[in-house]
């Protein structure tokens, strides 16, 4: 079954500048695609018109089934975002954060499920912690949780790894393979391969608004050949130490 399908998608701003040309995409419930592009490359766009954030000039997007122009209640309620900016209320407590925004999808409490939430980012123990006083490591966390605070169906990871340190980056990945394994969808944009080689099942490559392909990551990776590394000693060895 297809999570997200997106048809001819075209989106062109006030000023005339087109960000998306036509785009086609699908993406199959409980895959994981790195969604690949430069900086204007039109991943942004697809990731607002998908979330609702900005209006399509023509095509269609359904997500779970639901269109997302049409029906876009039910469209929304399938589809979280991690986004690029850290947006929090500082003066709020990490607790209260994700309550609320689990509140916001308009489902009852469940106290239960924040704290698996906060646990399984390592938060638990910040949860009466205001967002000021957190690391931007911690930070990021924090919007994940919010992200994952009523149970999505499709996850957008917008450059997750964006000024982040090495844990917190394996911290996500592993995060990414558990929420595959509940069966969410996840979509991560980004400017690098080695993240898409990392944990993707298919890459989709995004430029001046058209998805010029998308391909199974293997196939992908055999075709962009291999790395290799030459290293020269400056005296000889006998053996490896």
């Amino acid at each position: 079954m297809a999570m997200l399908e997106i048809k001819n998608l075209s989106k062109t701003y006030d000023n005339g500048f087109s960000a998306l040309k036509s785009a086609n995409l699908t993406v199959k419930e409980g895959e994981i695609l790195a969604l690949l592009g430069p900086n204007g490359a039109g991943k942004t766009s697809l990731i607002s018109a998908t979330c609702g954030l900005t209006n399509i000039t023509s095509g269609t997007i359904t997500v779970g089934g639901f269109d997302v122009v049409k029906q876009p209640l039910q469209a929304r309620r399938q589809i979280s975002l991690v986004p690029q900016e850290i947006m929090l209320e500082p003066f709020e407590k990490v607790i209260t954060t994700v309550k609320l925004s689990r509140g916001l999808f308009g489902l009852p409490p469940d106290d239960d499920h924040i704290e698996k939430v906060l646990r399984r980012l390592s938060l638990w123990d910040k949860k009466d912690t205001r967002n000021m006083a957190l690391s931007g490591g911690m930070k990021r966390r924090v919007m994940i949780a919010k992200a994952l605070s009523h149970h999505p169906k499709l996850l957008f990871l917008d450059e997750p790894s964006a000024g982040v340190d090495v844990e917190l980056r394996n911290d996500m990945w592993r995060l990414v393979e558990e929420l595959k394994a509940d069966g969410v969808t996840i979509i991560l944009t980004t400017h690098y391969i080695e993240e898409a080689e990392e944990v993707a099942d298919r890459v989709a490559i995004i430029n001046h608004g058209d998805i010029l392909l998308v391909e199974e990551k293997e196939h992908l990776m055999g075709r962009l050949g291999k790395k290799e590394l030459i290293i020269e000693l400056q005296e000889p060895m006998s053996r490896i130490p």
